[in-house]
């Protein structure tokens, strides 16, 4: 059996009971990394939430543009970038994640199932909805997501870079962004975020050290540098 056939199997077999699920959310150094898993079914099983489509954003003339991934789109492989990613079912309501983008792949296992599987190399996180709350990341980084769109709309070229960036890079952005803020706080402070983030950065360095580096230049170039600069080694 051939590779995308073994990952669409793979996936049929988790989401056999399931319209969704989100494996090693913030664990992105797991053997599997961190994946979202999406059913879309020919008939809504009514038994859980039954997506029909899936809403990501990708790159085009170097602009994020919002795709629609349902059982009509080319199967195949492809990019999507940071943001949203809204899973959304027939009533319509959704549930909602947040990504720093990486591949999403799409695959038909037979006439009534096609599985979706996005990877990234950063966490994919819960970010509410019909049926699931908020991861403990969430917030840390739907807040930088949130400065990253300053610059998209004030900075000639930064949505441009954003959008050419790995997501990697855009990954050890926010470790940078995220423990250089974070610096010096005692009161109000959470531990285990500030464990989690020492890890993923001992690992970052460790494990993809050119990540770190070009991770402060783009945090330099899109006007963020003070206060990613912060947490160097």
């Amino acid at each position: 059996m051939n590779e995308p056939l073994d990952w669409a199997a793979g996936a049929a077999a988790t989401l056999g009971n399931l319209g969704f699920t989100l494996l090693n959310s913030d664990h992105p150094a797991a053997p599997a990394g961190s994946q979202l898993l999406v059913a879309l079914r020919d008939q809504p099983t009514l038994r859980h939430f039954d997506p029909e489509r899936l809403v990501a954003w990708v790159a085009a003339a170097d602009r994020g543009r919002p795709i629609t991934v349902d059982r009509a789109t080319t199967a195949g492989e492809r990019t999507i970038l940071w943001g949203h990613v809204h899973v959304v079912d027939r009533l319509p309501v959704e549930n909602r994640f947040l990504t720093f983008g990486g591949s999403l792949r799409i695959a038909d296992i037979d006439p009534d199932l096609r599985v979706v599987r996005h990877d990234s190399p950063g966490p994919i996180v819960r970010w509410g909805g019909h049926s699931q709350g908020l991861d403990d990341l969430a917030g840390e980084i739907g807040a930088f997501f949130g400065r990253l769109i300053v610059p998209v709309d004030f900075v000639p070229g930064a949505e441009a870079r954003l959008a050419a960036e790995p997501p990697g890079h855009l990954y050890a952005a926010f470790i940078r962004d995220a423990q250089a803020r974070r610096h010096g706080l005692v009161q109000g402070g959470s531990a285990s975020l500030d464990a989690w983030l020492r890890a993923e950065h001992a690992r970052i360095l460790r494990d993809h050290p050119g990540w770190w580096e070009v991770g402060g230049t783009l945090l330099d170039a899109i006007g963020l540098g003070r206060e990613g600069s912060g947490s160097m080694h």
